[in-house]
């Protein structure tokens, strides 16, 4: 039988033992020429209609005009154009009647997220639970100006701006070092903290009496928006913190309390609502602080 002949390239390797290795020549399989030209004819027809070649100065457009930044604008536009009918509800409820709605509730607290994380976690943490002293927590129920709809939109809109002013003579205040104490002393009582029991004495004197503490914070320094004065409600807008509790906005052991009756303290809330300068000229649409109250108020301090 005769040996069958192979097809080979020409190309061998003699071998000592007299046996030459060859190269065969196999041809590649059918269906594998046929994709590899379909795929070069795909590639020229891609070429055409998309854009595919860069040139100086940018790249071929193709036949069909399409980009990417095209397909996002739409998607873009598409999903404003969803959104709006739940906008324009959003705009013509008052919070009450959309904190009653949960499909349109959930609606405004997940632009609410967005927008807290964009532009209030920085001072207030990520989830509302404070970063550093002097910013205030948001998920607790102690709030300066009050934890109402109502309050926390005006809070955002128009911004706060408290001021405890300093007691210490040689910071611009009326009183004596042993005066201050004195005072701390009864402030740490106030939160049924021990303290020097005579010192607190003097010190609840000072706060109902000359240092007027009560004014601002209440006859029971349970602060503007839980006590009273002479049986009369506080402004809310005073902001006077609550002394009662165990929740303090700059530190509430006494080296810090000596320190804040001494020095006083400013804080400032600035106006999302507005064109204030200390925001850079960014600002929020009424729709916006609207979508953000609700937010803020849903962390679970909100009353």
């Amino acid at each position: 039988m005769a040996d069958k002949q192979v097809e080979t390239t020409g190309h061998q390797w003699d071998d000592e033992e007299g046996f030459p290795l060859q190269e065969y020549n196999n041809p590649l399989p059918t269906w594998w020429l046929y994709s590899f030209y379909a795929t070069i004819v795909f590639a020229v027809i891609y070429w055409i209609l998309y854009p595919a070649w860069p040139i100086p100065g940018g790249f071929t457009k193709g036949v069909l005009g399409w980009s990417q930044y095209q397909e996002l604008q739409q998607d873009m536009d598409a999903a404003k154009t969803a959104r709006k009918v739940f906008d324009d509800q959003l705009s013509a409820a008052s919070l009450e009647e959309i904190a009653a709605k949960p499909q349109l509730l959930a609606y405004a607290m997940a632009a609410g997220r967005s927008l807290f994380a964009n532009n209030c976690a920085a001072c207030h943490g990520s989830e509302g639970s404070g970063t550093t002293k002097g910013f205030p927590i948001l998920v607790d129920d102690d709030w300066l100006y009050g934890g109402t709809l109502k309050e926390i939109y005006e809070t955002i809109f128009n911004g706060r701006s408290g001021t405890m002013p300093p007691h210490l003579q040689a910071a611009g205040g009326g009183f004596s070092a042993e005066q201050v104490s004195d005072l701390a002393d009864y402030v740490l009582t106030l939160s049924h903290r021990s303290a020097d029991q005579a010192a607190a004495e003097r010190g609840k004197a000072l706060f109902t009496g000359d240092a007027g503490c009560f004014i601002c914070h209440g006859d029971h320094g349970r602060g503007a928006v839980l006590d009273t004065v002479g049986g009369q409600p506080i402004d809310h807008n005073i902001g006077a913190p609550n002394l009662t509790d165990a929740i303090w906005l700059h530190g509430g052991d006494r080296a810090t309390l000596v320190q804040t009756i001494s020095r006083g303290r400013t804080s400032k809330m600035p106006a999302w609502g507005v064109d204030s300068p200390e925001l850079g000229g960014r600002k929020l649409d009424p729709l916006a602080v609207k979508q953000l109250a609700l937010y803020v108020h849903g962390l679970g301090g909100g009353k």
